[in-house]
């Protein structure tokens, strides 16, 4: 036995798995729960080591060729729908969620977060647009398959009805400036609608480590987690009487270092890292046109910071964060939030100069989130659900 200690002492920096399902001791009805600090060699067999990390290899193998092939951008502004984001607490945070996604919002933001939902849990918003001239929808349920893995089912559409439809003009420049026969009523022949729909597919894995320094069996070490997950999507769009369909594909990688020490599930303190790239499959959405007209969806990358900390004062959760796009769209996005007793949330951000604030309130599995803001356009008030069993 010691000489197995000796050996693996002399081991570099290591990733090991943290396997250990030993229950928690703790008081009766303490806020806090604690890890297993059994030595992580006894934990952790070098096999069981080695085949975690050829997962994560093969994982990694998948993704990162997409990611590496993401600048090349296409398009600018088609399916531009799917820019106006999901859930009202990422948005009032300034849209900075690449890193910090683990609501059923993580779909949108980083389909690598939804591994936070352990059970099944319903989102859901709805956004008047522009004095209500475009109505915003927004739906997902997400099923935790085991702690580690989740599926998602989600849907986005953007609508706009009642667009007046106007004759052609008739003669020349001069002819509707000296003739009222060639001049416009005003009036419109018609109305017709604009409808943008997105249906999406999503799963996601996680992965919980050790990181060691020095030796496996000493106490200087991190855990860690890494998650991986990817969201599959059918875009529909009709325009009058035309149609367009296409599929896109997105992909994130989500990474955390955790403390041992968590609260309501969550560690009490994390620092993590995340990046999204969307529509790596090179979206084609094809109408239904005589040309067969294509728009192709640029492909863009978004990467994040976020640190949560839960203070003693208030019980009170501190979050931060931050976000830099990448392609086309170079904004960057930052935003805090605090969230007091597990209960009520106060969050501020921005992002591209604007400005953005919101609420929110849980209980009983029931979260009600509250975002404004401001843009050029038009500002905006949203307000999201969510519920978990």
């Amino acid at each position: 036995m010691q000489d197995k200690k000796t050996k693996i002492s002399q081991l570099p920096v290591t990733f090991q798995k943290s396997c250990s399902q030993a229950p928690v001791e703790s008081c009766s009805q303490a806020p806090t729960e604690s890890r297993s600090q059994a030595p992580a060699w006894e934990r952790n067999s070098p096999r069981k080591s080695v085949l975690l990390q050829k997962k994560l290899f093969f994982y990694l193998l998948i993704i990162l060729p997409f990611l590496w092939a993401a600048p090349s951008f296409a398009g600018k502004y088609a399916a531009d729908f799917l820019r106006i984001g999901v859930g009202a607490r990422p948005l009032a945070m300034g849209g900075a969620y690449v890193a910090a996604a683990n609501d059923g919002s993580a779909f949108y933001w980083n389909p690598a977060g939804l591994a936070s939902q352990h059970k099944v849990s319903l989102h859901f918003d709805h956004v008047p647009m522009f004095g209500g001239l475009a109505q915003y929808n927004a739906a997902n349920v997400t099923i935790g398959l085991n702690p580690r893995m989740a599926i998602g089912l989600s849907w986005i559409r953007l609508s706009v009805d009642d667009i007046p439809r106007y004759a052609p003009l008739r003669g020349s420049s001069y002819d509707r400036l000296t003739r009222n026969q060639y001049r416009s009523t005003g009036e419109a022949e018609g109305y017709f609608s604009d409808t943008e729909d997105a249906l999406m597919v999503s799963f996601c894995r996680s992965f919980l480590f050790d990181m060691f320094f020095g030796s496996v069996i000493s106490d200087n070490r991190v855990p860690m987690e890494i998650s991986f997950g990817f969201t599959g999507k059918y875009i529909h769009q009709q325009l009058d009487a035309n149609k367009g369909s296409g599929q896109g594909l997105d992909a994130g990688v989500m990474l955390r270092f955790l403390s041992d020490q968590s609260t309501a599930g969550e560690p009490n303190t994390w620092l993590g890292f995340g990046v999204l790239a969307r529509d790596l499959s090179r979206t084609d959405i094809v109408w239904n046109t005589s040309s067969n007209h294509k728009d192709q969806v640029e492909t863009k990358v978004q990467a994040g910071l976020a640190f949560s900390k839960l203070a003693k004062l208030f019980h009170t959760r501190v979050t931060l964060s931050l976000d830099q796009e990448f392609g086309f769209y170079k904004e960057l996005h930052a935003g805090g939030e605090l969230f007091f007793f597990n209960t009520l949330a106060l969050r501020s951000g921005f992002y591209n100069k604007n400005f953005s604030a919101g609420a929110g309130l849980s209980f009983l599995g029931f979260t009600i989130d509250y975002a404004f803001v401001a843009n050029e356009l038009a500002n905006t008030h949203r307000i999201s659900g969510s519920f978990h069993f």
